[in-house]
């Protein structure tokens, strides 16, 4: 019986070493499509289940654009606006702007779900939060494919959530996809 404890015993310490090892050299973790589509259409169930039926989904972004078109999608169809922003570094800090402010026709403005790919520091949904606030959205969820732990803004619907902070997204694929949301020091 010992001998069988101390196989086992010695297994796990073995799985635990590659594990680790694994972990130093290849850091960086590539979340699949399938993780997406998966992530999207658990959302739109949780939506469903908590009768929030939105009247428009508002992509952020380029992550936004492919969540905020599947979960769309898994909806049966909703309103779907992408709306990018610019972003000015002054100071070490970081000012967010619209690339093309539009009118939203108010009938669209009663459910509003806000949709990202990624949320680090929860900055940015943060300013899309209080920009659609400002413009007259009556309801207004966030959902997001990958929240990281540690973000100071709460998001009603999560695909994935860790505290991993080097994660690439399905659509980072080319090796010239730039994260314009980073200052130029930190690349």
């Amino acid at each position: 019986m010992l001998e069988v404890i101390g196989v086992a015993l010695g297994v796990i310490g073995a799985i635990s070493t590659v594990w680790y090892f694994w972990e130093k050299i290849y850091p960086v973790r590539k979340l699949s499509w399938r993780a997406a589509e998966k992530a999207a259409e658990e959302m739109a169930n949780q939506m469903v289940a908590n009768n929030f039926s939105p009247t428009l989904i508002v992509g952020i972004g380029r992550g936004g654009a492919i969540m905020g078109a599947l979960i769309s999608g898994c909806l049966g169809h909703r309103p779907l606006l992408v709306i990018d922003r610019k972003y000015k570094w002054k100071d070490g800090g970081r000012k967010e702007d619209i690339l093309f402010p539009i009118e939203i026709p108010e009938r669209f403005l009663a459910a509003v779900l806000l949709v990202s790919g990624e949320v680090h520091s929860g900055n940015t949904m943060k300013f899309y939060i209080d920009y659609f606030g400002q413009i007259g959205a009556e309801a207004i969820r966030t959902a997001t494919f990958y929240y990281e732990e540690g973000a100071t803004i709460s998001v009603d619907y999560k695909g994935l959530e860790s505290d991993k902070k080097k994660i690439k997204m399905p659509w980072m694929f080319p090796t010239n996809y730039i994260r314009a949301d980073r200052s130029p020091e930190q690349g």
